[in-house]
């Protein structure tokens, strides 16, 4: 499994990165610290976390490569994301989450909890 960042998207990431970040690709399923939707939730939505390695609960079991490195996941979540991926700006600004399939998350947050 495989996550690319597009050149924006990471400019964009990159202003919020230190040495002890860690990024989470959390699956919005009320599973976890940075998950409130629930499975009553008729969407699929991700959200891109930017936190410290101390924030990180034992549901994030599972890591990604990507082109900003590792990128934590719930194993689980596997089921609802593609081999490849890649996560690009729309013109409104937004993070999509896009897979060989089509669009997996259409208007992903970014939430940066590190200095929370």
């Amino acid at each position: 499994m495989d996550l690319e960042f597009s050149d924006d998207v990471m400019m964009r990431i990159k202003k919020h990165l230190n040495a002890d970040t860690v990024v989470v690709l959390d699956f919005d399923d009320g599973v976890g610290p940075f998950s409130k939707v629930g499975i009553c939730s008729l969407d699929t939505a991700f959200k891109l976390v930017l936190t410290t390695k101390a924030a990180v609960t034992p549901e994030f079991d599972a890591a990604i490569e990507s082109n900003l490195g590792q990128v934590l996941i719930k194993d689980y979540s596997k089921e609802q994301l593609d081999q490849q991926m890649t996560v690009i700006q729309d013109d409104n600004l937004n993070l999509v989450l896009k897979g060989a399939g089509g669009i997996l998350d259409g208007h992903m947050q970014m939430i940066d909890l590190q200095n929370k």
